[in-house]
């Protein structure tokens, strides 16, 4: 099923983990899920997706409750409610990748540099979408095996 002209939901559901593990409900979200999943894709990837013009690839988007436990995700994670997407691209740097959704004005919730390498280059970005809108900008560092989360 399409979510938008770029962006399945399949690829917002995969995980090796789930299957691995067999966590049937991970590939079988709720309508409301699937609706916040495609709203991700039509105002947060899909638009990133046409500025660059070279493919966006989610690494983690939806992750059901077993899923996220699994792995270690925070409680309140936007992942669990189909609204966060790890993003990356083989095209662009996630740095530019990031100043690219602050430029275009694109209406996110949360916005995360995840665990940034010794020049800056983060891992991979991490983009929420919902009604809050809060434009929140973050880096995500971890000290002594914790993660901490630092205002940008």
């Amino acid at each position: 099923m399409k979510l938008s002209e770029h962006f399945t939901l399949a690829e917002m559901l995969a995980s090796q983990t789930a299957t691995r593990r067999g966590y049937k409900e991970q590939f079988a979200p709720s309508e409301e899920i699937t609706e916040n999943l495609r709203a991700l894709s039509v105002n947060i990837l899909e638009p990133l997706r046409l500025s660059v013009g070279v493919p966006i690839r989610v690494s983690s988007g939806y992750r059901c409750p077993r899923l996220n436990r699994a792995i270690g995700g925070a409680r309140s994670s936007q992942h669990v409610q189909g609204q966060a997407a790890d993003i990356s691209s083989p095209g662009i740097s996630n740095a530019e990748l990031l100043d690219r959704i602050v430029a275009l004005n694109l209406p996110f919730d949360q916005l995360i540099a995840e665990f940034p390498d010794a020049q800056g280059e983060a891992s991979w970005i991490h983009v929420s979408y919902s009604e809050r809108h809060r434009r929140q900008q973050l880096t995500a560092l971890r000290i002594a095996g914790k993660t901490y989360y630092q205002r940008t």
